[in-house]
């Protein structure tokens, strides 16, 4: 349960946004994240859940082509965030140092939709300290990696886009604590009993 943007307390909805939909074990982490989001009283959409019945129509593909295909998984990704709360994000680094780039594009929709948005990272130190391939500190005080590359130095683990968001150190787990205390912290603040966790 928590507080939605009209006062009305119910089920969050989450769309858990993040790469492990490309791996091999993709079926088995759906069913745990659902278990996990059931557990911690959050409806989770997986990228991989069938729609709902409801009014967002994922797109008709016109034919079998790749860009029609895209066209198709992109529609039915968006309207998974368009029928959800919050964002549930899964920023650990992807294909190099930086998250997935399809999952930070699915973060800044949530974000321009007025989404609540959450993320868990592994390693949650300043990007600074954790960024691979650092190669040396310039005369002007500011890293650079090993293309020449300066790196931010916000004391944020990311990019400074993800500065609206809350980030947790750990799994989806981890995540989900910190996401159900602050929901029921703002329950309890208004007078409602927080969610047990099962």
């Amino acid at each position: 349960m928590f507080i939605d943007k009209n006062g009305v307390v119910r089920m969050p909805k989450a769309y858990l946004a993040g790469t492990e939909i490309f791996y091999p074990e993709s079926e088995e982490t759906q069913k745990k994240y659902h278990n996990l989001c059931d557990r911690y009283g959050i409806v989770g959409y997986y990228p991989a859940d069938d729609a709902p019945e409801d009014e967002f129509k994922d797109y008709v593909a016109k034919d079998n082509s790749v860009h029609e295909m895209e066209k198709q998984f992109f529609s039915h990704d968006l309207n998974h965030i368009l029928r959800t709360d919050i964002i549930i994000a899964n920023l650990n680094d992807y294909r190099g140092n930086e998250p997935d780039s399809g999952t930070a594009v699915e973060c800044g929709i949530a974000w321009g939709k007025g989404h609540r948005c959450f993320a868990f990272i592994d390693d949650a130190r300043p990007m600074k300290e954790r960024f691979k391939g650092v190669t040396k500190l310039g005369d002007d005080g500011v890293l650079y990696d090993k293309n020449g590359a300066h790196i931010e130095d916000f004391d944020m683990p990311l990019n400074l886009m993800f500065s609206d968001f809350t980030i947790f150190e750990g799994g989806l787990e981890e995540a989900l604590k910190g996401i159900r205390k602050i929901f029921n912290d703002e329950l309890i603040s208004a007078g409602y009993q927080p969610f047990e966790i099962r």
